[in-house]
This record gives C-alpha cells, sequence and structure tokens, in this order.
C-alpha cells in the first residue's frame, strides 16, 4: 500500500466524518468570541489613551495664556505605550505593566507610581483572558487530539491492524502518513480560521499574521507527534482518549503550574512591598533633610532677580540629588527582578504551551519585554527633558510661547518584528520538543506491529 493511497483513505475517512465539521465550526465560534475578547480590549486601552493624551493637550492648552506670567514652567508630559499591530491576539502580560507614565523635569523619577494597571478593572475581569492565544494554547490541542488519538488503536481494537501487518508494510511510515494526513486534514483549515478571525479582529499585519501561522502549523505538529506516540501503546480507543487527556492536561495545564510553584520556592520574587516601603520611607527621609538644610542655608536673593526664580532651581537640585540617593534602592530591585524574569525566560523552552504563549504575546505586543522597553524608553524621555530643563535654567532662558509646541516629545520606538529573535526561540524549542517525541516514536515503532 502506498503512502499516497493511505493518504487519501485517511481524507476520505475524515471527510466522511460527521464531528469534523463540528470540530471545525465549534473553532469558528470559540475563535470569534475570542477575538471579540482581544479586539475589545484593544479598543478600551485606546480609549484610555485617547483620555491621556487629551488630558496633556488641556495642560498645554492652560498654560498657554499664562506663560508670561509663570516662568520656567513647563507642562506635564504622558507616554504612552500604544498596542501592537496585533493586539488583538493576545492580551498577554499588558494588564500587569503599566501603559503611561508622568513626567515632568521637577517631578520625581517614580514615573509610573500614580498609574495603576488594569488588573483590577472589572471590565477586563469580566472579559478575562480568553483571547486567541488561549484557543491557540488550550483548544487547538483538544481539537487535534479529538481527530488523531485513535489513529492507530481503532485498527487494533477492529482486528483491522492484524491484517494490515500480514502484508509487507512498514509500520513505521504507515501511522506517520497516518497521522500527517489526519491531523493536516483538521490543522490546516484550522490554522486558515484562527488567521483569518484575528485578520477580522483587526491583527492585519501581514507579518504578524504569518508568524501566527507558523506558530500554529508547529504548535500542531507537536500535538500529532504527540497523537502518533499515544497510538504506539494505546491498544483501546479508549485507552487512547484517556491517554490523549492526560497527556494534554500535563502538558498545558500541570507542567506550568507546577514549574511556576518550583521556581517560587527556588527563587522567590522580590517583595515589591517591601520595596515600594523602603522607597517611600528613603525619600521622605531625603525630602526632610533637603528641607532642613534649605531652611538653615537659603538662597541669597539676587540682584536683579533672574526671570526663572531660584526656588525652581534649588526644586531641581534636590530632585536630581534626591534620585541620585534612591537610585542604588531601585536598581538592586530592578536587578532582582531581571534576575527572576531571565530564569523564567530559559524555563519556557521546556514547556512547549508556555513558549507558543510566549511567542503569541511578543507577536502581539503584550509582552514583558516590550511593556519593560516602554519604561526605559520613558525614563530615558524623563532625562531628556532634565537636561532641556537644566539647560535653560544655565541659561535664565524661560520657556516662550514659540517654544511651547516645539518641546520634545515620546514617540515609542518599536523594538523588533513578528518574527524576532525572542519568536524564533520560541519556534526553535517547540520543533526541537517535537523531533525528540518523533524520535522516540521512531525508537518504539516496534510497540504498533503488535496487534
Amino acid at each position: 500500500m502506498s503512502a499516497l493511497g493511505i493518504s487519501g483513505y485517511e481524507l476520505r475517512r475524515m471527510v466522511r466524518d460527521p464531528a469534523l465539521p463540528v470540530l471545525l465550526v465549534l473553532l469558528l465560534v470559540l475563535s470569534t468570541v475570542a477575538a471579540r475578547n482581544g479586539a475589545d480590549w484593544v479598543e478600551q486601552r485606546e480609549a484610555a489613551i485617547a483620555v491621556i493624551e487629551a488630558e496633556e493637550r488641556a495642560a498645554v492648552a492652560l498654560l498657554r495664556p499664562r506663560i508670561d506670567q509663570l516662568p520656567g514652567a513647563t507642562p506635564r508630559s504622558q507616554p504612552v505605550l500604544p498596542p501592537g499591530s496585533m493586539a488583538a491576539l493576545s492580551i498577554g502580560q499588558a494588564d500587569a505593566y503599566p501603559f503611561a507614565a508622568s513626567v515632568h523635569a521637577l517631578a520625581d523619577s517614580q514615573i509610573f507610581s500614580r498609574l495603576s494597571t488594569d488588573i483590577g478593572n472589572p471590565t477586563l475581569r469580566a472579559a478575562g483572558r480568553f483571547d486567541l492565544a488561549f484557543v491557540v494554547v488550550f483548544l487547538l490541542p483538544l481539537v487535534l487530539l479529538a481527530a488523531t488519538y485513535d489513529l492507530w488503536s481503532r485498527e487494533r481494537e477492529r482486528g483491522i491492524a492484524a491484517m494490515v501487518l500480514s502484508q509487507p508494510v512498514a509500520i513505521g511510515p504507515l501511522i506517520a502518513v497516518k497521522g500527517l494526513s489526519r491531523g493536516l486534514t483538521v490543522l490546516l483549515p484550522a490554522a486558515a480560521i484562527i488567521m483569518a478571525v484575528a485578520a477580522w479582529a483587526g491583527a492585519t499585519s501581514p507579518a504578524g499574521l504569518a508568524a501566527l501561522g507558523l506558530i500554529v502549523l508547529a504548535y500542531g505538529g507537536f500535538w500529532l507527534a504527540a497523537a502518533v506516540m499515544i497510538n504506539l501503546f494505546a491498544r483501546r480507543s479508549t485507552e487512547a482518549a484517556i491517554g490523549a487527556g492526560t497527556i494534554w492536561l500535563a502538558v498545558v495545564v500541570m507542567a506550568p503550574a507546577l514549574t511556576l510553584a518550583g521556581l517560587e520556592l527556588a527563587a522567590p520574587p522580590p517583595s515589591e512591598m517591601r520595596f515600594a516601603t523602603a522607597l517611600k520611607t528613603r525619600d521622605a527621609a531625603i525630602r526632610e533633610r533637603q528641607r532642613l538644610h534649605r531652611v538653615a542655608h537659603p538662597t541669597t536673593d539676587r540682584t536683579p532677580p533672574p526671570r526663572i526664580p531660584d526656588r525652581m532651581r534649588d526644586l531641581y537640585a534636590d530632585r536630581v540629588a534626591a534620585d541620585g540617593e534612591l537610585a542604588p534602592l531601585i536598581d538592586a530591585q530592578q536587578r532582582a527582578r531581571d534576575a527572576r524574569r531571565h530564569l523564567l525566560d530559559l524555563a519556557r523552552f521546556l514547556l512547549p504551551s508556555v513558549a507558543v504563549q510566549d511567542a503569541l504575546d511578543r507577536i502581539a505586543g503584550s509582552d514583558a519585554d516590550r511593556a519593560l522597553a516602554f519604561q526605559r524608553q520613558a525614563l530615558e524621555f524623563q532625562a531628556e527633558r532634565r537636561r532641556w530643563t537644566k539647560q535653560r535654567m544655565d541659561l535664565d532662558a524661560p520657556l516662550t510661547l514659540a517654544e511651547l509646541d516645539l518641546l520634545p516629545r515620546f514617540q515609542f520606538r518599536e523594538r523588533g518584528s513578528a518574527f524576532q529573535s525572542s519568536v524564533l526561540a520560541d519556534l526553535a524549542a517547540l520543533l526541537v520538543a517535537t523531533l525528540l517525541i518523533l524520535a522516540a516514536a521512531r525508537a518504539l515503532r516496534g510497540r504498533a506491529a503488535t496487534p
């Protein structure tokens, strides 16, 4: 029996199976609901950003007619992190990090402290995290396993395996062709459904959609390999079904949870509450010391007085000095966070479901690295504003009405494309896991030769 003949038989068998359209329709419905949730989240985030930008414009408009009476005044700027072009694909970790900052040259460096994340937003809690990434990571494997869990166990159960094995047929290629033919019959339409629904929800980047399709196919290939391995051991369809469910539960649910629990014990996260308390206490002590110093050593009035009052220069100098004293405490906390994140990043290469989730988050722009890049760029922008302010103070040159619209503006710089190195690393980890299963299946293919 040729590989082409086996493929044709499996294709006809799947097409005639009434369960196939039911599975695909169910996948379509769930994907549509998930995509709508993602699109709603993008709309809410864009609405929040629009409010922030309106506040910034209102502050400039309020300062404009009074700029001559407020020498040295500069408007507050609020950098924002816009949703990516594929944001509807995955909410990911976007809710866990600030998406806006409050930058003022005379304010402290904790520009994110007054801004909360969306974790407590009741609307987002109602929507949950049921997005397209959830469909891909959790539900797509169930659809594939439902179509392939009995690709050889059914032949064994019905006695067909004995008849097939009595012929000069190589068992390894036979099961491989059966699994590939049956799996692709489901996987290709499933990938098309997910990509089409993502585009409908607003994820329209061609590169992003291509990366999404590649990840879906690679992840589907992993589960097809798992189905082949299951059928080497299962002699009945019920055994195969139980094995498929067990593997799904272990790979998608239990392994990530247990790995995270183990990392929590081995490398507990740095305490944010302790850090916030220490930072607030240290900052209060610095401010009080500076206040007492200014009371004891007041700045001498100059004649004629400068156009930018000396009290603003004192405030700027005190703020820069305080930030310098707080920097070691902040840097130590950030190093502890980075070390933990690095450990979590390494763990994802051992877990296919986590690698896929990470890749989808990065394509959507909802990963932690993009959020942290925004925070770094916002702090760089604040430093730029401070340098500009320092230069104006040194020149005793207050901001003029003509210069108000020429102030430096924040523009987030994207760090990479849909096929960035981290996404390729996730794909490589997924392919390695698939190849390992296939290598094990090849070594154990003799088990399938027993009817």
